[in-house]
């Protein structure tokens, strides 16, 4: 069973994600909890109690509406949606989900505005939650149509590498059949070792798998490139905060 955590600004780009998250990880046995946050703004002390009860109410109705959105959208899915209402900002609120005992095993967020990794990440509050979380992140691109992962592109950087890092990627892999291209970006200054790499073989087991190098000077327009050159579903990034 696994518990997957859906921040929502109630837009139609959430609800994207929030669909594709039930579409992927599947309905059945799974928990997904959509949370809405909000922030007070700066005033006086005698109003900060009631603006602060007015945020909540209307950040609860928002939820409730857009549960009931995800619900018609999904159709004959029917999975268990829990709601959540926090006051703060989001990446210290889902850093908060993150030490619950019952913490989230992923947060899914949607991106939106702009094509190609950097531009996607940059300047948003799922980018924010990437590189300040602990937490396993998948984001779903703006108008994003789910289907079935069949090849996942997996940045190499040469760091170290265990199970729990990649665990959700192999979970994901497993259950699509999906083949994993590991890729690592390398520019004239860079050597690389011949024969693939006994660690992945070790994580990866007997899920299909393959090593690619390509050369640029650019990692995030390299990847960017082999990922829509090969049809891949999906890009894991294992060293975020890098």
């Amino acid at each position: 069973m696994a518990h997957i955590l859906i921040p929502t600004d109630f837009s139609a780009n959430s609800l994207n994600a929030a669909r594709y998250a039930v579409q992927l990880f599947g309905a059945e046995g799974n928990i997904f909890t959509v949370l809405n946050t909000y922030m007070m703004p700066r005033g006086s002390a005698s109003t900060m109690w009631s603006i602060d009860d007015l945020l909540a109410k209307e950040a609860n109705e928002g939820l409730t509406a857009f549960v009931e959105r995800l619900k018609e959208e999904l159709g004959t899915l029917k999975p268990v949606i829990n709601t959540a209402c926090e006051h703060g900002d989001l990446p210290n609120v889902v850093a908060r989900f993150a030490r619950d005992p019952d913490a989230p095993d992923v947060v899914v967020m949607g991106t939106q505005g702009a094509s190609g990794l950097k531009e996607v990440l940059l300047g948003s509050n799922t980018a924010d939650v990437i590189k300040r979380g602990d937490l396993h992140v998948l984001a779903v691109p703006e108008q994003n149509v789910y289907r079935s992962p069949k090849r996942i592109v997996l940045a190499d950087d040469g760091g170290p590498v265990s199970k729990d890092v990649v665990r959700l990627m192999l979970d994901i892999a497993r259950w699509s059949q999906a083949e994993v291209m590991i890729v690592r970006v390398v520019n004239e200054e860079t050597t690389v070792e011949e024969g693939g790499n006994t660690v992945f073989d070790t994580l990866l087991g007997a899920i299909p798998h393959s090593f690619h190098y390509t050369s640029s000077e650019n990692v995030i327009t390299a990847l960017h490139d082999l990922a829509d050159q090969s049809d891949a579903d999906m890009v894991v990034v294992i060293h975020r905060h890098r």
